[in-house]
């Protein structure tokens, strides 16, 4: 099964009882994961007073578009959030000797989704509306609710050059990259994790928070840290160093 595919059928409610508390407001927030699914997690907004609908998965998916003018699920999964407008500069050729692999003009699939919120252009509030996807509540950016979870350099006129590349083409075997059959943690291969071929941000996060997902990480789906797993143990998965 595509990641793609799990995207859409993972549904990462967690049937274990977990204590936590959930992103609400614009107080503080939780920047880690736990592992256990979507309920809790730092993509569960199902408490945040902005949140008119209470619900975990609509602020970013629907069932049904409800005829809405803007139809963002032409983006792809069933797409319920406002996306970027922001004309991106993305990560230079330039910058790097053996980047040679094909890049799309701006982002696409799942990181143009992420940069949604995550570009800090776009509230977290703006889905599911018939008008001009605004609600009539204030706007809430993600910087209010966890700077951290900005993606550097995304509102310095959308610099994406600081930034791992993304919409890119993995080549495995290939400039110094492991084979597409190479294990990632518990997410399979490397290549289960491509979105149509391509490094996306879901190729290192797991954005449902489910049993990918390192617990006490960002999301990611294998950890980094040297104490618990293997130091740069994510970096280390696709690049040959």
């Amino acid at each position: 099964m595509t990641y793609l595919s799990r995207l859409l059928t993972a549904t990462g409610l967690a049937a274990a009882s977990i204590g936590l508390f959930v992103i609400a407001g614009t107080g503080p927030a939780q920047a880690n994961g736990f592992g256990l699914g979507i309920t809790g997690s730092p993509h569960d907004f199902s408490a945040a007073t902005w949140n008119f609908r209470g619900e975990i998965c609509r602020t970013c998916h629907v069932p049904h578009d409800h005829n809405r003018a803007q139809q963002l699920f032409t983006n792809g999964l069933l797409w319920n959030h406002q996306v970027s407008s922001v004309t991106y500069t993305m990560y230079d050729n330039a910058w790097s000797s053996t980047l040679n692999n094909t890049q799309s003009p701006q982002p696409d699939g799942v990181a143009k989704l992420c940069l949604g919120c995550h570009d800090g252009s776009v509230a977290l509030n703006q889905f599911d509306s018939n008008a001009a996807l605004t609600r009539p509540d204030p706007a809430v950016f993600i910087n209010e609710v966890d700077a951290g979870a900005q993606i550097p350099g995304a509102l310095n006129a959308g610099d994406l050059r600081g930034t791992h590349p993304i919409s890119i083409a993995y080549n495995g075997g290939d400039l110094g990259l492991n084979p597409e059959s190479t294990a990632m943690g518990t997410s399979g291969t490397i290549a289960d994790v491509l979105d149509g071929g391509k490094v996306q941000c879901s190729s290192c996060h797991d954005v449902h928070d489910g049993t990918e997902a390192v617990a006490g990480t960002h999301l990611l789906r294998v950890n980094q840290a040297a104490a618990t797993g293997t130091a740069s143990g994510l970096c280390l998965t696709c690049h040959n160093k």
